[in-house]
């Protein structure tokens, strides 16, 4: 079943909010981009559903746009904390269902919390941490923490790992990791589907502790 088209409104169009806009159109949500920059609406203005100057700040401004009718709002305003925090707090005075704030620290997180927002993003600290993974660990191609310490991570194949099976590795019995499949040459294969000797360039898909899935990738 398809997923359902979502309407999301998106206040400051800078490049974390044009990246948001763009990607969640890729998706085939309806999207409305708001700046008080005219160049920035301008910019957009064809990629996107919608896009209106308005002034965030400005409560009466914003009433105007009918935000409390949208599915979530995300508000992306770039250095100004006090503007993004005032943004925050008309957007959700107007009530909107889902209000998402990118903050720039730690302080202002907890400032935005306090206020009823309902999901803060930092996004540097979390990408941040995420390339410090990668780069801490040569063969991770990408990862996702499902909480609870355990980890879901797609590892590259290495030469030296060319031409073994899955079975020959003995995932769960020697390293206490899962095997949930394989990508090779663009398609995915879960475990119990892939026969296939693995290929230099593939890449398998684990689930496991850190620690667990660290000591896997020393080990090979």
């Amino acid at each position: 079943m398809a997923n359902k088209s979502r309407n999301v409104a998106i206040i400051g169009l800078g490049t974390f909010g044009v990246s948001v806009a763009r990607e969640l159109t890729r998706m085939g949500d309806n999207v409305l981009g708001i700046d008080n920059d005219p160049a920035r609406v301008t910019m957009i203005c064809d990629e996107i559903k919608s896009s209106i100057q308005a002034d965030a700040t400005d409560d009466k401004a914003l009433s105007q746009c009918a935000l409390e009718t949208y599915d979530a709002v995300l508000v992306s305003i770039g250095e100004n904390t006090e503007a993004s925090i005032l943004a925050a707090m008309n957007v959700i005075e107007l009530g909107c269902r889902q209000v998402w704030v990118k903050a720039q620290t730690e302080t202002q997180r907890k400032i935005l919390k306090a206020i009823g927002v309902h999901h803060v993003v930092l996004p540097e600290q979390r990408f941040g941490t995420h390339i410090a993974q990668i780069i801490h660990n040569p063969h991770l191609e990408d990862f996702m923490s499902l909480g609870d310490g355990k980890y879901v991570v797609m590892m590259d194949v290495l030469s030296s790992l060319a031409g073994k099976s899955l079975a020959e590795f003995k995932f769960e019995k020697a390293h206490n990791i899962s095997c949930m499949g394989v990508y090779a040459d663009g398609l995915f294969s879960s475990s119990a589907e892939f026969n296939d000797a693995l290929k230099e360039n593939d890449k398998i898909i684990l689930f496991g502790t850190r620690n667990q899935l660290r000591k896997f990738s020393d080990a090979i």
